[in-house]
């Protein structure tokens, strides 16, 4: 119960974020507010940063992570193979 409290506490923060700084270029624009895109920005600025933490925060994610990295080493170090 507490990952769904945590990932939705983020949702929000981030949605937001989303809507101020929509808002705020607007106004700095000298245009008028869509309110119906700010709804739109926030939700899928929302959506995106809570999926990118649950996907970060499972127990399987730090596994691949390790994996990806011991990779990446490999590959920019070199270890010869003749």
């Amino acid at each position: 119960m507490s990952d769904m409290y945590v990932l939705g506490s983020i949702a929000l923060v981030v949605a937001c974020v989303a809507i101020a700084l929509y808002v705020w270029d607007r106004n700095t624009k000298g245009e008028q507010v869509e309110w119906a895109d700010a709804v739109k920005l926030a939700m899928g600025a929302g959506s995106v940063a809570s999926g990118v933490a649950y996907a970060v925060g499972t127990d399987g994610a730090e596994a691949a992570v390790e994996t990806v990295t011991a990779a990446a080493q490999d590959m920019f170090v070199g270890k010869p193979g003749f």
